[in-house]
């Protein structure tokens, strides 16, 4: 019998089975597999064997003013192009648009922004290296039935675009210093340098140069709930739908720009040749 497979799925049925019916914690399953928790998680969840559909059933031709700042924001954070950045819009956010009405609401990058870094096999045919994380803070006050004051804590690594972030109800020195220790732990690649933009973290146990700059962004305020916006939000935590937008971006889709690899395939290339 023929089976079908979604193109970035990393499981198939048979193991789909397997970690449906295990007794094996979730960590033990990911290691035993070479899978993420968060599949060994989503898996487990699930009633069924086959790959929900994700091609959106209804298609929209327009977008609500507060996803189309979303959605720029988010490039502009993630730097992905237009065919990157609608699989997140569609599969991540769960907001149903086709590709043409997705740019037609993209803005025109600023003149000092257009100049854009070389990334993938370009950046280090150069020499550049992906030795440093970009780390940002912004404050967030959303709706009181998402938990109204948030933290935003991202961070990314320049020259193949992996990304990690999560989301706080509150912030402190020490909750700051755990972040980024967890986030060196799960990057794949040698990080050298920390660049961060709206706090400042020591790390005495290790050998890393940090660089703080001041917020680079405004605090932002939402005025309707996330559910309204992010239609996943409806069935998801928001702070569960961010972890795995960075998972299927890291993960899920392979990049020309980076060798027909994902972004973390291409960084364990990378340091399994160091």
């Amino acid at each position: 019998m023929e089976i079908k497979l979604h193109a970035n799925a990393t499981t198939t049925p048979r193991i789909r089975r397997y970690l449906q019916q295990s007794d094996k914690s979730d960590r033990e399953l990911a290691i035993e597999l070479g899978i993420s928790v968060t599949t060994v998680r989503r898996w487990r969840n699930r009633d069924q064997v086959s790959d929900n559909q994700t091609t959106p059933k209804v298609i929209h031709k327009a977008m609500r003013q507060e996803q189309v700042v979303l959605v720029n924001v988010l490039r502009e954070a993630i730097g992905a192009p237009l065919d990157e950045l609608l699989l997140l819009v569609n599969e991540g956010l769960g907001i149903a648009v086709s590709r043409a009405t997705l740019n037609r609401y993209l803005r025109p990058a600023p003149a000092k922004q257009k100049a854009v870094p070389l990334q993938g096999k370009k950046a280090l045919k150069t020499g550049v290296v992906p030795y440093q994380l970009v780390m940002h803070h912004l404050p967030l006050s959303l709706h009181m039935e998402d938990g109204g004051e948030q933290h935003l804590l991202w961070a990314r690594e320049p020259v193949s675009g992996w990304c990690y972030a999560r989301l706080y109800a509150g912030l402190s020195p020490q909750l700051l210093v755990n972040w980024t220790r967890e986030l060196l732990d799960v990057c794949p690649a040698c990080i050298q340098s920390l660049e961060t933009f709206g706090f400042e973290v020591v790390l005495p146990e290790r050998n890393i140069a940090v660089k703080a700059h001041p917020q680079k962004h405004k605090a932002v305020q939402v005025t309707l709930p996330l559910g309204e916006i992010i239609p996943r939000v409806q069935r998801e935590p928001v702070g569960r739908v961010l972890i795995e937008m960075c998972e299927f971006y890291n993960r899920g889709k392979a990049q020309k720009k980076l060798g027909e690899s994902t972004p973390q395939a291409f960084l364990e290339a990378l340091r399994r040749q160091d």
